[in-house]
């Protein structure tokens, strides 16, 4: 117990090395003693420092090892199979293999049932956090709700707060409620330092909030402050995600240059982590930098493959969030009391609804002529004429009319 103790207080403080061989240890004693529970949560406690420190794969093959000791030792109805199957569904989110992190997520309720609805916060946190990333926002919803209710009925540890943090500041994000997130970051907890997993991912959090709200120079500092936590601990997955975000930063800033160098850092990080999942909940800001990337060959063999599969990823998943727009839901969106009569009285044409949904989904030009297999004079004509019957100038006003017109119907 002691061993264990030194070992996550290390843990803790960002002394990733000597967390790890103390929790090496510590599982040694505990199955030379048949302490089997404490074995377990050893090997929980190395998973997690592997997976900061870069390690991910390591990570996962010592959580197939803790789900053998579960079998082994009857402990599948203990607290620590959840915290292993919430620790293992971060890590599937993150490799984008999203039905297997569902799977583990609602395992998570099953094995806790109904003894402490409160401590079912990460699972609903990654169950909507997934919906987002499909852009299921109407199954998301019902899930953020469920959320808001645990964290107001409880007091929760800043390690659980950030990580259920993302996922309403990712939905907020996606329903372009500023209001909300501007409440949240006046309540937000702010951590001394940023040495640890959950404390980088809560000023991550805060740092997704301030760019959402157009406080660029606090969001620079903020990030800043994460890169130099990130280097002097080691928190190779967290200074990974942290890139990503201030990518992001720099489209908004105009720079698109320095959002690309840190694009390029961030795909270098992701052939040892394998996180792919952080750049896609971003990948309508991104996805065209990645494009930019690989068409300019300013990459290595290695990440250029990578590139070109986020790209891949990125429009399936843009694509999904498009769907909306066919025949059946245009059907119904013109004949809604709550539509504006300009839409009624100018109705577009199937394929400019269409056009109206990818451009919403965040695709270029050039991508929605491949989408849709016509020439990009086509798809210009196309938007010239949404443009004029709906009485908007940009591409920005068309994604504004797009969100206003889906939140009009429930979406």
């Amino acid at each position: 117990m002691a061993t264990s103790v030194v070992g996550e207080v290390n843990h803790v403080i960002g002394n990733l090395s000597r967390a790890l061989s103390m929790m090496q240890q510590t599982e040694k004693l505990a199955r030379q003693y048949h302490v089997y529970h404490q074995a377990l949560w050893a090997q929980l406690q190395q998973s997690e420092i592997l997976i900061a420190q870069g390690y991910v794969q390591a990570a996962f093959e010592i959580q197939e090892s803790a789900f053998k000791l579960i079998e082994e030792q009857q402990l599948h109805q203990v607290p620590m199979h959840e915290f292993l199957l919430r620790v293992r569904a971060q890590v599937l989110w993150c490799w984008n293999r999203l039905d297997e992190a569902e799977e583990c997520a609602y395992k998570g309720i099953d094995v806790l049932g109904n003894i402490d609805p409160s401590k079912h916060l990460h699972s609903y946190s990654m169950i909507a956090r997934i919906a987002i990333g499909r852009g299921e926002l109407d199954k998301a919803s019902k899930v953020i709700e469920q959320i808001q209710h645990l964290m107001k009925q409880s007091t929760y540890h800043v390690d659980w707060t950030a990580n259920a943090s993302l996922s309403l500041l990712l939905y907020w994000q996606a329903r372009n409620d500023i209001e909300s997130i501007e409440q949240w970051l006046e309540t937000a907890t702010r951590p001394e330092e940023a040495c640890n997993h959950f404390s980088q991912l809560q000023w991550r959090n805060i740092a997704r909030a301030q760019i959402n709200l157009g406080q660029y120079e606090q969001a620079q500092v903020t990030l800043d402050f994460l890169d130099k936590e990130a280097k002097q601990h080691q928190l190779v997955t967290d200074r990974n995600r942290n890139l990503i975000v201030e990518a992001i930063l720099n489209v908004h800033n105009r720079n698109e240059e320095k959002a690309k160098e840190l694009l390029k850092e961030a795909l270098v990080l992701t052939n040892q982590t394998g996180m792919i999942g952080n750049f896609l909940i971003d990948g309508a800001t991104i996805g065209h930098l990645l494009a930019n990337l690989v068409s300019k060959s300013d990459l290595g063999d290695l990440e250029r493959h990578r590139a070109q599969l986020l790209m891949k990823d990125i429009n399936t998943t843009q694509r999904s969030r498009s769907v909306h727009f066919n025949e059946e839901f245009v059907e119904k969106l013109v004949n809604h009391p709550n539509i504006p009569e300009l839409v009624r009285t100018s109705p577009l044409t199937q394929r400019e609804w269409q056009v109206l949904g990818l451009i919403y989904s965040g695709f270029s030009n050039e991508q929605i002529a491949q989408e849709l297999d016509v020439a990009g004079t086509t798809i210009k004509t196309h938007i010239r004429n949404l443009y004029q019957k709906l009485n908007i100038a940009n591409r920005k006003e068309a994604i504004s009319t797009a969100e206003n017109l889906l939140q009009l119907m429930g979406y």
